[in-house]
């Protein structure tokens, strides 16, 4: 992909395809189609809307060859009706050809094997599992890059500008990898609720109204004592704008872009979020032998079996570990039993 082009976002590319639909009722069926597809893929990417105005930063080139197959897959659960999921299908179809003649999607997607992968999925005759996203392994290189970002240290309007950009970057990012909060929850934290960095435990309202916890690490706490002491305002809000809009609480989106610049510069997975800390520290947790009902409490899932369904394939890696730890080779095996006969 090249450095200097322009992707626009989902919302953009999908107004100006719109646009080129002149038949009304064609128009508002594709409508109802993308802003499905739309959900879906926030869904997938873990970027919460709550209102018309906030805009998806998704952008075309993070579309992917598996895209129609798991829009598939996602309406089946979703309970769509057969007529509906057709529908729904043929606008993204047209959606995606239209984005691939205009060369707005990424290099290597292939809109051919886009469509293959849909057409085996729909002849295939099964129930539908839980498909677990995988997450860039080098995720913690976000949380790295940014502290690794030297600090402009004159006392000039620019300098202390950028400064505090940048320790406002590693207070986010510290804080998605210590609390694997959804986005919202990040978004949603003041000053008051984590007295300014020196509390390691913020309750809040989350996902679907229910009390929550989320738990703040020392690294997480020092990063935002850091970005705390160099501003000089009392607005409340603790991720808030510092050009346009100055004080007010940043968005989703902003922080989506946060992680999207360190994953770029550091050539990480495109499907990378701030969704994916949320992810990889269940995973890592689980991996490490957390109970599942401790990663339950960690995340705020109310049923312990969407944590379960979720994380089911952390059991491979720990079935892995046990194997490692008290699997014994052949040679080994043999010299047990020899062992054994010795002592008879």
């Amino acid at each position: 992909m090249s450095e200097s082009k322009h992707y626009p976002t989902l919302d953009n590319a999908k107004a100006q395809f719109l646009a080129t639909i002149q038949a009304e009722r064609t128009s508002e069926t594709y409508r109802w189609g993308l802003n499905a597809f739309q959900r879906f893929v926030q869904e997938r990417m873990g970027i919460e809307t709550t209102g018309q105005d906030d805009e998806s930063p998704y952008s075309t080139d993070q579309l992917q060859d598996d895209v129609l197959e798991e829009l598939y897959y996602w309406l089946t659960q979703q309970n769509k009706s057969p007529q509906t999921t057709r529908t729904y299908l043929s606008a993204v179809r047209r959606f995606l050809s239209w984005l691939d003649a205009r060369e707005l999607l990424a290099e290597d997607f292939q809109l051919s094997k886009a469509l293959n992968r849909l057409r085996a999925a729909q002849g295939t005759k099964r129930s539908i599992p839980y498909k677990h996203r995988r997450v860039d392994p080098e995720l913690p290189a976000v949380v790295t890059y940014y502290d690794n970002l030297p600090l402009p240290d004159g006392e000039d309007r620019t300098s202390k500008a950028e400064r505090l950009k940048i320790l406002r970057a590693r207070a986010v990012v510290h804080t998605l990898y210590a609390s694997g909060g959804r986005v919202s929850e990040v978004a949603s934290l003041t000053r008051e609720m984590v007295l300014d960095g020196r509390h390691d435990e913020v309750h809040l309202v989350g996902k679907g109204g229910q009390p929550r916890v989320i738990l703040l690490t020392t690294e997480a706490m020092s990063a935002i004592q850091a970005y705390i002491a160099e501003r000089d305002d009392d607005f409340p809000g603790l991720f808030i704008s510092l050009g346009r809009g100055r004080g007010k609480s940043l968005g989703r989106g902003t922080l989506w872009s946060v992680v999207k610049k360190a994953v770029v510069a550091l050539g990480l997975h495109r499907s990378t979020s701030p969704h994916s800390f949320r992810h990889f520290r269940a995973t890592q947790l689980l991996n490490e032998g957390m109970p599942l009902e401790s990663v339950q409490a960690y995340l705020g899932h109310q049923d312990i079996s969407t944590t379960r369904t979720v994380y089911a394939h952390t059991r491979t890696a720990v079935l892995r570990d046990q194997l490692s730890t008290f699997g014994r080779t052949p040679a080994e095996a043999l010299e047990d039993l020899e062992a054994r006969r010795r002592r008879k």
